[in-house]
């Protein structure tokens, strides 16, 4: 599995999960994010790679999750987190069941305390590890 197979895979992921999905660099996301709730993916990170015509690459992979959140309760802010929270860790078991990846690893979720666009959303980051074969 390549770059582009894996961002393919957690696209097709978070779509199922009814997130709009954006690729590219942090400083865009307050002009490309448009519709919540978004899953916006970093370009993935070549940690390692073993192997010349067959291998693995583990990648390094941040995923933010997004939601409006700018008008919800304290209440209704935690419970989202806690749905959002649930909807990446389905993401991460999912793509560790597709056949090109060997492991997810050091899976983190972390909600965000400040917003990352100026659009006052809430947000959780989830970092891990994705070791593929090829």
């Amino acid at each position: 599995m390549n770059h582009v197979q894996l961002v393919n895979a957690l696209r097709d992921l978070s779509v199922s999960l009814g997130y709009s999905f954006t690729e590219g660099t942090e400083e865009r996301m307050s002009q490309a994010v448009r519709q919540y709730p978004a899953a916006w993916i970093s370009p993935p990170r070549v940690l390692s790679a073993e192997g010349r015509r067959h291998g693995r690459i583990t990648y390094g992979i941040t995923l933010h999750l997004l939601d409006a959140g700018a008008k919800m309760t304290p209440d209704a802010r935690n419970e989202r987190f806690a749905e959002m929270e649930n909807d990446a860790l389905e993401i991460f078991t999912r793509l560790s069941e597709n056949d090109c990846i060997i492991a997810v690893e050091k899976l983190t979720v972390e909600p965000r305390a400040a917003s990352l666009t100026s659009h006052g959303e809430i947000s959780q980051t989830v970092q891990a590890r994705a070791v593929t074969c090829f």
